[in-house]
């Protein structure tokens, strides 16, 4: 059972479609969740490497992180799906949402066990490369849900344009307090990336104030 939902999760994350009622729809995108969890934890535990202690504790800082950012962020979002009055309804918002977190967890796993060699035979590839993983899960997941975003636009209006800027601006406001909130949550459960740590870990401060 959990292979078929997998299956089914992998296959609506990357466009396909699926014939699924609202009960099936909603225990999917909580099952992207769930899964995009535990695929952060195993980036985590490679980002922490050069550390037992900080490994195990990435292990559990990197899920909560990604969780309460999105919780953070969707209240924005499904505030601005309803004042631009988006073809969408909140619970295909939170949907998309939900897949493309578990997009984007997806690459930082694949990407997990790379990030842990280079920690282990490069003083200095191993923090960029965490990093990088980081900047390409981002954008893998962003690319997601617009494209999920507009493929439910679409199936309402029946048009590639009309709708779209209403809910691209939904998007876009939901993206935006997700990243920030990102940063801001990193600081607060640094260090996550090395011993050392990295710019990031002072958050917008450590980042933009000098």
């Amino acid at each position: 059972m959990e292979t078929n939902r997998l299956s089914s999760l992998m296959t609506f994350t990357c466009g396909g479609e699926l014939r699924l009622t609202r009960s099936q729809e909603t225990m999917l995108a909580i099952f992207a969740l769930a899964a995009g969890l535990v695929l952060s934890a195993i980036w985590g535990i490679a980002a922490g490497s050069s550390s037992a202690s900080l490994a195990v504790s990435n292990a559990l800082k990197v899920p909560m992180v990604v969780l309460l950012s999105a919780i953070t962020a969707l209240p924005a979002g499904l505030v601005a799906l309803r004042l631009t009055n988006a073809k969408l309804t909140g619970a295909e918002l939170t949907s998309a949402f939900a897949t493309s977190i578990f997009g984007g967890t997806l690459v930082l796993a694949t990407l997990a066990p790379l990030v842990a060699i280079y920690y282990h035979t490069s003083s200095k590839a191993g923090v960029p490369l965490a990093l990088g993983s980081v900047f390409v899960a981002l954008g893998t997941a962003t690319l997601l849900f617009g494209r999920a975003v507009k493929r439910r636009v679409i199936q309402h209006t029946g048009s590639e344009t009309q709708g779209r800027t209403a809910s691209l601006i939904a998007v876009v406001v939901l993206v935006a307090i997700f990243v920030a909130a990102l940063m801001q949550y990193v600081a607060v459960a640094a260090p996550i990336i090395g011993t050392t740590g990295t710019r990031f870990d002072g958050g917008f401060d450590g980042l933009f104030v000098r």
